[in-house]
């Protein structure tokens, strides 16, 4: 019964989530992307780097305590909303963090993670060269 009931939270948080994350994810685009505009050139790429290397849910954290600091929550009921739904994303994805524990990654990978490892592609002039003789 138990297993069922954790299925059932797993798969509402999960349509929940893919309603709301478009969304959250402009916002949270939009909030970095205005903290990377108003920090001096030198800082801006490290500060870039390191928000690229943060979890979803460091993310969300984040952005929540920005929103709570800065009163934003308070101009309008979309922000309100917003606000609300990030939230509820938040404490979503806590619970089965709590539940499913190593288990479940939530930190999003990036499609340059993949390229890295690749091998350079070897072109018609290159490979097995022969030496002169002589």
């Amino acid at each position: 019964m138990q297993k069922i009931i954790k299925e059932l939270v797993k798969e509402q948080v999960k349509v929940q989530v893919s309603k709301i994350l478009p969304k959250i994810e402009q916002t949270v685009n939009e909030q970095l992307e205005a903290e990377f505009l108003t920090r001096p050139s030198n800082s801006s790429n490290t500060s870039y780097t390191v928000a690229a290397d943060l979890s979803e849910m460091e993310l969300k954290k984040i952005l929540i305590e920005k929103m709570e600091g800065n009163k934003s929550i308070h101009r309008s009921n979309e922000q309100r909303n917003l606000y609300k739904a990030l939230v509820e994303a938040y404490e979503s994805n806590k619970i089965i963090l709590d539940i499913y524990g190593d288990t479940v990654t939530l930190k999003r990978h990036r499609d340059d993670d993949a390229d890295k490892d690749e091998e350079p592609s070897v072109g018609p002039d290159r490979g097995s060269k022969r030496r002169g003789e002589g």
